[in-house]
């Protein structure tokens, strides 16, 4: 029987791996479970996998090299201490998450909405709460992904940004990830 990976898991799995795959570094993962037991959602019998990666997780080749579970924990433990490693040199606040959302709790109501804006990325993202989507999304240490990611609220809260008090929140938000407000297209 399958037993759903709570959403606090995933996301602290997406947050160590930069919400990439951890074989092939591809955007828009799912979560494998090593054993093949949809029940087991034990930490390290999980794995973030792109669609692609996952398909192969889940079949054989005498042809290839294959995708074995003790090949993925092995690629995942090493993309997890490189991930790690990056996060180290990110200089990311560590209350850059928090600022975000006491943005979004302050600047009112985006067009379009961050379920409709961020599904684009993931379909999963639109039966989300707007604070799991934060977390998932922002808990990367890719500077282009933070970069797209708040250019992409930027244009939610396009009318909000025309008073100054939210601008000068949003400039605090965009500080504290590493990002100048200018390199938002």
């Amino acid at each position: 029987m399958r037993i759903t990976v709570p959403e606090s898991l995933k996301t602290e799995i997406l947050g160590k791996t930069n919400n990439r795959c951890c074989i092939c570094q591809t955007p828009l993962v799912v979560i494998h479970h090593l054993d093949e037991n949809p029940s087991n959602n034990a930490f390290d019998n999980l794995a973030p996998l792109c669609p692609n990666c996952h398909s192969q997780a889940h079949s054989s080749s005498k042809m290839t090299i294959n995708l074995t579970q003790s090949r993925i924990r092995s690629l995942r433990d090493t993309w997890y201490a490189y991930c790690e490693k990056r996060k180290d040199y990110a200089n990311v606040s560590p209350n850059a998450i928090l600022k975000i959302k006491t943005f979004r709790n302050s600047a009112g109501y985006p067009q379009p909405g961050w379920q409709q804006t961020f599904s684009a990325i993931d379909p999963a993202y639109a039966t989300m709460t707007v604070n799991d989507i934060i977390e998932r999304v922002f808990s990367t240490s890719n500077r282009d992904d933070i970069v797209a990611y708040l250019t992409a609220v930027k244009h939610m809260y396009t009318a909000a940004l025309r008073e100054e008090r939210t601008l000068q929140r949003f400039l605090d938000v965009c500080s504290a990830f590493g990002v100048d407000y200018d390199q938002l297209l």
